[in-house]
Parts: structure tokens; C-alpha cells; sequence
């Protein structure tokens, strides 16, 4: 009787060893399959960003182009219009004498 309890209990222990064996296995394949999922997400992700930093990087480029350019035509137009304030004052100056 003690035997037969013994082994009954060794079978259950094996038969517990196997269970947790098999629920290790399946967690680790879940854990393996989760990790190749988080990979992908992950490089597409870097992906995504390194595309978005690099049309940033172009459009800062263009409006920096586009600020040069109006400062440049700020520039002209402050010269333009110092020469014709130049010019009125002259023309008054004219007026004025004669």
C-alpha cells in the first residue's frame, strides 16, 4: 500500500515536471514570437522617424533658403527706399527755392 502511494505520487510529480515543461515551452515560444514582432515594430519605427528627421531637415533647408532670400530683398527694398527719400528731399529742397 505504501508502494503503491509512492508511486503514485512519483507518477504525479512526473506528471507535473512534464506540465510545467510543456507551459515553459509554449511561454517561450510566445516570449520568442513576441520578440521577433517587437523587432520589426521597433526597425520600422526607426524607419519612420529617420524619414521624418530627414523631410524635417529638407524643409528647414528650404525656408532658411526663403528668409536669406526675403532679407536679401528687405535689404534692396530699405536701399530703394532711402534713395527715395534722398530723392524727395532734393525735389523739395528744389521747390523750395524756386
Amino acid at each position: 500500500m505504501q508502494n503503491e502511494e509512492l508511486a503514485a505520487q512519483r507518477q504525479e510529480i512526473e506528471s507535473l515536471r512534464n506540465d510545467k515543461t510543456g507551459i515553459e515551452d509554449h511561454y517561450q515560444a510566445q516570449l520568442q514570437e513576441l520578440k521577433k514582432t517587437m523587432v520589426g515594430d521597433v526597425q520600422r519605427l526607426q524607419d519612420e522617424v529617420k524619414r521624418h528627421f530627414a523631410q524635417q531637415k529638407a524643409e528647414n533647408a528650404r525656408l532658411q533658403q526663403q528668409i536669406t532670400t526675403l532679407k536679401g530683398e528687405k535689404t534692396s527694398l530699405q536701399q530703394q527706399i532711402l534713395g527715395l527719400q534722398r530723392r524727395i528731399q532734393e525735389i523739395e529742397e528744389q521747390v523750395g527755392c524756386d
